[in-house]
Order: structure tokens, then C-alpha cells, then sequence
């Protein structure tokens, strides 16, 4: 049994996929929906890249507070070279 042949195509704007058959204008099948794959996404952020990222920039955080600070005129500064130094650690 051959398998029919399809033609997808992706709404730029919605993200929206549909399927047709060859020459078949009017029928197309909704393949998937972006809204659920922004969903399933979000999701995930939720669960695995925002928790990190908040104990990320605590840590920069307290890197930058222990590093060596310059006052002037009442406000505290770190050199740039330093702030690079503590993110481009490894």
C-alpha cells in the first residue's frame, strides 16, 4: 500500500500547519496548532530553564558583590574588566 502524497504548508504568521493532497485546494487538514506547541513549551521553561536561571544570576550576583568595588560620589562601581572576567568564567 503507497502512502498518498501531501503537500504541508505553514501559516507564517499562526504558526498553523495544514496538510493536502496534491492538487486538492479546499480540503487541507490542521497537522498541528503552534498555540499547543507554545504551550508544551512554556511548560517546559517553567520546569527546567527558569529555576536554573534564577540560581544562575544569584550566583553572577553574588560574584559581583565580592568583587573588588570603586566609590565615587557615593555610588559603588565594579571595573567592566572584572565583570567580564566573572561571567566568562568556566
Amino acid at each position: 500500500m503507497s502512502k498518498e502524497e501531501r503537500i504541508y504548508e505553514r501559516n507564517p504568521d499562526t504558526g498553523q500547519i495544514k496538510s493536502r493532497k496534491k492538487g486538492d485546494y479546499g480540503n487541507e487538514e490542521i497537522v498541528s496548532d503552534s498555540l499547543d506547541y507554545s504551550k508544551q513549551l512554556n511548560e517546559t521553561m517553567d520546569k527546567v530553564i527558569h529555576p536554573v536561571r534564577k540560581r544562575i544570576r544569584a550566583e553572577v550576583l553574588d560574584e559581583l558583590w565580592a568583587a573588588d568595588k570603586l566609590n565615587k560620589d557615593g555610588y559603588w562601581y565594579i571595573k567592566l574588566s572584572d565583570v567580564i572576567k566573572i561571567i566568562g568564567e568556566e
